[in-house]
C-alpha cells in the first residue's frame, strides 16, 4: 500500500471517527449551554420580582423606622414638657398628671408618674409590672429608680406576652424621664399596634404592586410564577397555579429558608416530567416566590439548534474528505523527493566532504522542491539548509576536536613540567636530620601553588610554600618564576626576610598583570629546633607538640609578594621542641567546599593534627588529605591543595642529637 493510500485512508478514518463524537459532544454542549441560558433567562424574571420586593420592603422598613423615630421624638418632647411644667408648678403630682392625660390621649399617648411606691396614671401602664423586662433584658424596676436613668431619659419596649403565657402580643414603646428634685420618674408611652397596622397596609400595597408586576411580565412558559404567604396563602401569581406551597418538596423550602433562595431541576417525588423550580424566601415578610417551568420547554430551542448544527457538521465532514483527497495527491510527490534526499543524506560521509574529497556529494539537495511557497517548500528549504549546516558543523567539530586534543596534550605536558619542577617525595628522603612530607594536588591541569624543600649553604633546611593569585597557565608560569627566584636568592645565604624582600623587588619590577603570591620561607635547624622564617601574607603555620598542644604561628612579616615596591619584611623566629610537627598549607585545604558550600575550616585542620600527634609527617599529611576528601564528598575541588609537613626529630637513644646524624 502506497503512502498516498495510507495517508488518505488515515485521514478519512480520522474524520469519520471524529465526526460522530464531535456531533454528539456538540449536541451535549449546546444542550447544556442552551439549558443554562434559558435557566438564566427564567431566573432573571424571578430576580426582577425579588428585586422589586426588596425595594418595596426597603421602603416599608424605611417608613417603619421613620414612624418609630417620629413617635420617639413625640414621647420625648411630651415628657420634657411635662417635667418642665411640673417643676414650675406648685400643684400636686396628681393634678399635673390629670392635666396632661387629657392632652396626650387624643394623640394615642399615655403618661404615668412613679414617685417612690406611688404610681399615678391611666390603665395603659397597669399591664407593665415592676418585675417585667424590656426586649433588651432590662428590668422595669431599674428604670423606675431614677438614679439608674440618665438625665436625658431612656426608651424601652415592652411586650406583656413575653412575661404572661397566652397573653395577646401588644408591644408598647415607653420613654422614662427622671425628675430628681421630686424623687420621681415620668413615663410617657404609646402602643406600637398603630405602627404595625401601617406596616400591614404597606404589605398589602406591595402585594397589589407585585400582582401588577406579574401581569406585565413576558412569561411565555406554561408554568407559573407565584407569591405565597408562609402559611400557604396565595398572594399573587401569573400562569396556572396548579399546586399549593406545601406541594413543593420540603427539602427545597428548607433550603430556601436557610440560604434565602434554592433551585431544583427534576421530577417532584420522582414522578412525571422534569421541571425547573426556583424558590426565594423573604424572612422579614415570611413570603415565598415560587417559579415552575417544564424542562422540555427550556430545552426546546437548544434541541432545534443542535439539529441544524448536526446537518451543517455532516456537510462539513463530506467537504473535508474531498479536500483531504486533493491535498494528499498534491503532497505525496514532494514528500517522496524529501524521503529520498533524507536517505542519501544519512549515507553521506561528511568527513570526506569536509576534506574536499567529494565536492559533489551534496548535489542531490538541489533537487528538493524549495521553490514551493507552502509548508512542504519550507520543509524542503529547511532540509537543504540542514544538510549544508551539518557539513559545516562536522568540519568545525573536527577542527575543534583536533585543537582541543592539541591543547590537552600541551596542558598535560605543562603539568608534567610543573610537577617536575617540584621536589619529589623520594628526593626528600635524603634531607639531613629531619623528616618532611610534601603534597600538591592542582585543581586544574596546572596550578599556582608551590612548595620546595632543599638545603641552604649553611646546612639548614629551606622550607618554602606559596599560593599564586589566579589559576591555570598564568598562575603556573608565575609559580615557576617564583620558585626559580627563591632558589636563586637562597644560594647567597640570605635570611628568609632578606630573601623575601629581594624576591618581591624582582617580581614587582616585572609584573604587568599585577599578580602576587602569598609566600612562606623558613630556615630550619633540626638540631636546635630553631625555625627562622618570613611570612608574606600566607596561611599561618601550625605546630603540634607530643602533648597535643597546637601553636599558631600567626606573626606576619609583611604583605603578599610581588605587588608593592620597596617592602621590608620582618624576621620571625620560633623554637620547635623534640617531636614537634609543623604544618605549612595553602588555603585550598582550609577553604575546601562540600556540596552545601561549607568550608573545611582552620579549626578542623587543627583537630586532625591534634588527633594524629606523635605520628610521622607523611601520616599526618595523609590523614589531613583523607579528611578533606571526606568533607568534599561529591563536590569538585575548588582550589589547589598543597601541604608541607616536617618535624624536629627526637634525639636517638644514647645519642647527642648531632645534626649530622640523620633521623629516619
Amino acid at each position: 500500500m502506497s503512502l498516498r493510500t495510507k495517508f488518505f485512508t488515515l485521514v478519512v478514518l480520522s474524520i469519520a471517527l471524529a465526526a460522530v463524537p464531535l456531533i454528539w459532544l456538540t449536541y451535549s454542549a449546546l444542550q447544556r449551554s442552551s439549558l443554562a441560558f434559558e435557566r438564566e433567562s427564567f431566573n432573571s424574571i424571578l430576580l426582577l420580582v425579588e428585586d422589586n420586593i426588596e425595594a418595596s420592603y426597603l421602603d416599608l422598613l424605611t417608613n417603619e423606622v421613620s414612624a418609630t423615630l417620629r413617635r420617639k421624638k413625640q414621647l420625648r418632647q411630651m415628657a420634657l414638657l411635662a417635667r418642665a411644667t411640673w417643676r414650675e408648678s406648685a400643684a400636686q403630682e396628681e393634678a399635673v398628671l390629670q392635666s396632661w392625660l387629657g392632652l396626650l390621649q387624643p394623640f394615642g399617648m399615655h403618661m404615668e408618674v412613679y414617685a417612690g411606691g406611688l404610681r399615678l396614671g391611666d390603665a395603659f401602664f397597669r399591664k407593665i409590672t415592676p418585675d417585667m423586662r424590656d426586649l433588651k433584658g432590662q428590668r422595669i424596676v431599674s428604670m423606675l429608680e431614677g438614679d439608674g436613668l440618665p438625665e436625658e431619659g431612656a426608651f424601652a419596649v415592652f411586650d406583656p406576652s413575653r412575661s404572661v403565657p397566652g397573653a395577646k402580643r401588644d408591644p408598647a414603646l415607653v420613654f422614662f424621664l427622671p425628675v430628681r428634685e421630686r424623687g420621681a420618674v415620668i413615663a410617657v408611652g404609646s402602643p406600637l399596634a398603630d405602627l404595625s397596622e401601617e406596616a400591614r397596609q404597606s404589605e398589602r400595597k406591595i402585594v397589589r404592586n407585585l400582582q401588577e408586576k406579574f401581569h406585565s411580565l413576558d412569561f411565555r412558559y406554561s408554568g407559573f410564577i407565584a407569591l405565597f404567604q408562609g402559611d400557604g396563602t396565595l398572594l399573587a401569581h401569573k400562569g396556572a397555579v396548579d399546586r399549593k406551597l406545601d406541594a413543593l418538596p420540603a427539602s427545597l423550602r428548607d433550603k430556601a429558608r436557610q440560604r434565602r433562595f434554592a433551585e431544583f431541576l427534576g421530577a417532584p417525588e420522582g414522578k412525571g416530567p422534569e421541571e425547573l423550580y426556583r424558590v426565594a424566601y423573604f424572612k422579614a415578610l415570611d413570603w415565598y416566590i415560587v417559579g415552575v417551568v417544564p424542562r422540555s420547554e427550556i430545552e426546546a430551542p437548544a434541541t432545534a439548534l443542535v439539529n441544524r448544527l448536526a446537518l451543517v457538521a455532516l456537510g462539513s465532514v463530506l467537504l473535508s474528505v474531498i479536500a483531504t483527497l486533493l491535498m494528499t495527491m498534491r503532497l505525496t510527490d514532494p514528500l517522496k523527493v524529501l524521503t529520498n534526499s533524507a536517505r542519501r543524506l544519512a549515507q553521506t560521509d561528511f568527513s570526506r566532504t569536509s576534506s574536499g574529497a567529494s565536492a559533489d556529494s551534496l548535489a542531490f539537495l538541489a533537487d528538493l522542491p524549495t521553490e514551493r511557497r507552502d509548508e512542504v517548500g519550507l520543509l524542503a528549504h529547511a532540509f537543504s539548509q540542514m544538510g549544508k549546516a551539518l557539513e559545516e558543523n562536522v568540519r568545525r567539530l573536527m577542527e575543534t576536536t583536533a585543537a582541543k586534543e592539541r591543547m590537552e596534550g600541551e596542558l598535560n605536558a605543562a603539568r608534567d613540567i610543573q610537577m617536575g619542577i617540584l621536589p619529589s617525595p623520594d628526593s626528600l628522603a635524603g634531607q639531613p636530620c629531619a623528616t618532611a612530607s610534601c603534597l600538591l594536588i592542582p585543581a586544574k591541569e596546572v596550578g599556582g601553588d608551590l612548595y620546595d624543600v632543599f638545603t641552604a649553604p649553611d646546612g639548614r633546611q629551606v622550607l618554602v610554600i606559596g599560593d599564586v593569585s589566579g589559576k591555570g597557565v598564568p598562575a603556573a608560569l608565575f609559580m615557576s618564576m617564583t620558585m626559580t627566584l627563591i632558589r636563586y636568592v637562597m644560594k647567597d645565604g640570605l635570611s628568609p626576610d632578606e630573601a623575601m624582600s629581594r624576591i618581591n623587588a624582582m617580581l614587582e619590577a616585572n609584573n604587568p598583570d599585577c599578580m602576587f603570591v602569598t609566600l612562606f620561607i623558613g630556615l630550619f635547624d633540626p638540631a636546635s629546633g630553631t625555625l627562622d622564617y618570613a611570612n608574606g601574607g600566607h596561611c599561618p603555620p601550625l605546630v603540634v607538640g607530643l602533648d597535643g598542644s597546637v601553636r599558631i604561628l600567626d606573626d606576619i612579616s609583611g604583605p603578599s609578594v610581588g605587588v608593592f615596591p620597596d617592602v621590608r619584611y620582618a624576621p620571625r623566629r620560633v623554637v620547635l621542641e623534640e617531636g614537634d610537627v609543623c604544618l605549612l598549607y595553602t588555603d585550598g585545604v582550609s577553604e575546601a567546599l562540600n556540596e552545601e558550600d561549607e568550608l573545611f575550616g582552620d579549626e578542623r585542620v587543627q583537630r586532625v593534627l591534634e588527633a594524629h600527634r606523635g605520628e610521622s609527617p607523611a601520616a599526618a599529611v595523609a590523614a589531613l588529605l583523607e579528611d578533606v576528601r571526606r568533607h568534599q564528598g561529591g563536590a569538585p575541588q575548588s582550589d589547589d591543595i598543597t601541604m608541607v609537613c616536617f618535624e624536629r626529630p627526637l634525639s636517638p637513644q644514647g645519642g647527642s642529637g648531632d645534626p649530622a646524624s640523620p633521623v629516619a
